[in-house]
Parts: C-alpha cells; structure tokens; sequence
C-alpha cells in the first residue's frame, strides 16, 4: 500500500517536473514573440530637424553613499506621493532606513506605493513583516508583479526588473539599483556594487505635456494597475498586525537614532541640482508586459542606435551574454562606427558566475566585434551599470543587461538622454573605471598591462566553476 503510494507520489512529481520544463524552458526556446507593427525607433542621430529643447534637465547620480541619501532625503522631502518600482529589496540596515523614510512620510500624509517582483521579494522576512504593517496603514500600499503561483509555470520566467523612484510626480530616479546595503555602501565595502542613476526633473511644473516625467507616470500607473500584479498582502490577522507595528517601530527608531549605528551621515545635504544638465530630448523606453517571450523593444532601440551611429559607441554592462536570437535583429552589414568600446565585469569582480560563464562562452567572438573590450578589477566590488553613449550625443542609463534575459523575459526600463553635454560628461565618467579599474583583453584572450592597474587574482575554485558551467550554459543562454 505504501509503495503504491509512493509510486503515485514519484509519478505525480514527475509529471508536474515535465510541465515545469516544457513551460520554463522549452517553449521560451522555440516561440517567437509577436512584433509590434507600429513600432518606430525613438530617435535619430544624424536628424537636422530643428532643435526643441526639452523641459527636462538631468543629473548623473553615480556615487554609492550619495545615491543612497539621496533617496532617503527625496523622502523627506516629499509633499504628495512617492511612487517605487524595483526588483528587489534586501535585507539590511538600509532597507531598515529606507522603510523608516517611507512609513515617516505616510504618517505625515503622503500617499506610497511600492511595486516588486513577486518571486525574489516574497521570501524576505523583514519585508514580509513590514507588508502587514503596509496592509492596515491608510498611505501606503505595495503589490507584486507576477508573484508566485505554482499551477502556472509559464509565469516564472516573467520577472519584474523595473527600477523606479517619482517624487510627487515632479522628480525621478531612473537607475540600476535595487534597494540594499551592497548597492549604497561607503568606499572600501566589501562586495559593493556599483551602479548608475539619473535624476530627472523639469522647473516648468505646470501644464507641460512634453516632459518625460508624465510618460514616467503613466507607465507607473499602467503597471500598478496590470493584471500581473496583485496585492502583496489580502488579509492579515491581529498576531501579524502587531508583529508589523513592531517592524515599523523598529525601523522608525533606526531612522530616529541612524548617526549610533549607522555608517553613512543620513542628514548630510546633497545639492544635487548643482549638476543637472539641459537635454533637446528625454524618452522613458521599457519592454512590454506580455509573458514567455517579449518584443524586445529596448534590443531594438540599442539595435537602431548601433546602426546609425558613425563616430562611437561606449557600452557598459554587468553581463554580456548575446544570444543568436538577438543577433537575428541585427544587420552586421549596417553597423559602420568607427570605435567601439566595451566594459564588463572579469571573473574576479563577477557576483554572477551564470551570467559570467555566459559571457565567456562569447568573449572572444566579442574581443572581434569591438574596438577595445575592457573587464572591471576590483576583487571586492562588481560593476552593476548598464551604460549605453551613441555618438557622443545619445545616452541610456537604467536597468536592462546585454543578455537574452533582460531582452526577452524581463520588464525593464531605460531612460534615453538627448544631450551632448551630458553624453559628454558620462563618457569622462565611464572612462575614469576603464582607466583606472579596468584591463583591456586582447585577442588572445589575456590581459594588457596598465600601469597602476594589477590583474585581480580569481579564486581557484571560482575558475573551475566558470569553465565548467561555460558550455552547459551555452544551450540555456536564452534563459540567462
């Protein structure tokens, strides 16, 4: 009777594995996402339309201590709403403070909402705890994006990689960054992470319906209201309501007491504007929300750029794991730039070893499509900037990675800058990490010596599992 059932119960399991790999791994391989007919690119380079300068100035927040108070202090200083979108929150002092921030500015009146993906957040404690809090409070409401359901597979791979910050609807904060310690740390953190924001804002409030700060707000809205996402929380009973007032009056007395036990000067002003820079044009890009595979919008935009630009391109990601599929937009024969560089983490500064091993499988076919191909060397932090300069003219900054994953499966945003000015300065920024961190493969596969800059020494253990997990990843880079 027991081996009868046990044969059941090995029979039942194994046909619920066989739905898991068909509907997360074999169908994402073979269907083809259906193409927007409509869809245009949303610039061009080379344009000698008339020049209308956009409402829209933005500032480059890339320092991890300043990136970190600068949201804290937006908090505090917000009148009428706050609006989060990001892909996940960990656990930590920061989350602490940051939380802090926000039941602070509910109390006071301002509405909060809080958009996350609805697998890795789910399995958060402290952010479990805080979503009862969240459920009986009057200002402050959080949902997940396609949060777990284990009848439908088909789901997983929906992951929500947005990363979004809007103030009162009159400022915002379009990055790379989840919320954490590792991502606003001070210098010499071990396992840092470094990253990229913009600040975004217009001095002319009223009535301006070409600012990109409406797009930004309707795409919040959009996504807040999809049928992907739910409510975090339905229903939370007293013993869990007192255990989330716990959790606020934790974090409320971290944020009151944060100079005794908190590393960074929180109350520290950061004149922010002082750096702001005027753009002709500034567009919000993002995927779609279908499920399995996307149209790879943000692809195609960084495709289009590709082709159309002349003098240069700067490209920085974390991970840099092209797939055949994303080469099929591409026309090998349209791009004719004349430099064309390149910035990824190494093996030693890799947090990723997938991702990496993804990346490794195609370094030397990169090392020919590029100009020059750097790899970041600093053993105790990792590079987390997506980066992207076309001509000196065009830049995008936010969350999407060079990689199947962010191109097909993921939601993602990227802010597109129109702005010489600020290209120029991002580029100065991009190459202070080339020269300074970084060493530039050659075709051979081995470093170039720089002076001032040492190989970053790999782990043993580290370069075993990358060559190992090299060709095994080369027939699930769809998914990576």
């Amino acid at each position: 009777m027991i081996g009868n059932s046990l044969k059941t119960i090995m029979v039942l399991a194994g046909v619920y594995l066989l739905y898991i790999v068909i509907s997360c791994v074999i169908v994402p391989y073979f269907y083809d996402p259906k193409a927007d007919p409509y869809w245009k690119p949303t610039t061009k380079l080379n344009q000698n339309d008339k020049k209308v300068v956009s409402p829209d100035k933005v500032v480059l927040l890339q320092d991890r201590e300043d990136s970190g108070l600068a949201r804290l202090q937006l908090i505090k200083n917000a009148n009428k709403s706050v609006d989060i979108s990001t892909y996940a929150i960990h656990k930590g002092p920061y989350a602490n403070l940051f939380f802090g921030c926000l039941f602070e500015a509910a109390n006071r009146g301002v509405k909060v909402r809080i958009l996350l993906d609805g697998i890795v957040n789910q399995f958060n404690k402290d952010l479990r705890l805080y979503s009862y809090a969240i459920f009986t409070h009057p200002n402050i409401e959080l949902k997940y994006y396609e949060p777990l359901h284990l009848g439908n597979p088909w789901t997983w791979n929906n992951r929500f990689h947005d990363k979004l910050f809007i103030i009162d609807s009159e400022l915002a904060v379009v990055g790379g960054r989840n919320i954490g310690d590792k991502y606003f740390s001070a210098a010499g953190t071990k396992g840092a992470s470094n990253d990229r924001d913009v600040i975004v804002y217009t001095e002319k409030q009223e009535g301006n319906e070409t600012s990109v700060l409406k797009q930004i707000d309707e795409y919040y809205q959009y996504v807040w209201d999809h049928p992907f996402t739910e409510n975090a929380v339905k229903k939370v009973s007293h013993r869990k309501e007192q255990k989330g007032k716990e959790k606020v009056e934790e974090a409320l007395h971290l944020l009151a007491h944060a100079k005794d036990v908190y590393p960074l000067p929180i109350d520290r002003a950061i004149d922010w504007k002082k750096d702001a820079y005027s753009t002709d044009k500034v567009v919000l890009l993002h995927n779609p929300h279908q499920r399995v595979n996307k149209d790879p919008l943000i692809w195609k935009e960084l495709v289009s750029l590709t082709e159309q630009s002349t003098k240069s391109i700067y490209l920085e990601s974390p991970y840099i794991v092209p797939t055949q599929k994303m080469l099929d937009y591409v026309e090998p024969e349209k791009i004719k730039v004349d430099y064309w560089k390149m910035l990824t983490n190494s093996a030693a500064s890799t947090p990723n070893m997938v991702a990496f091993s993804g990346y490794w499988s195609n370094r030397k076919a990169i090392i020919n499509w590029v100009n020059e191909l750097y790899e970041y060397q600093e053993k105790t932090e990792s590079l987390h900037g997506k980066t992207y300069i076309f001509d000196e003219k065009i830049s995008l900054i936010g969350s999407y990675n060079v990689d199947a994953r962010s191109t097909f499966l993921n939601t993602e945003t990227m802010l597109l800058i129109d702005s010489e000015e600020f290209a120029h300065f991002l580029q100065k920024e991009l190459n202070k990490t080339v020269d300074n961190h970084s060493l530039q493969v050659s075709e051979d596969g081995s470093y170039k010596a720089k002076e001032d800059v040492e190989q970053a020494d790999v782990a043993f253990w580290k370069r075993i599992a990358i060559k190992t997990l090299a060709p095994i990843i080369k027939f699930f880079a769809f998914l990576v």
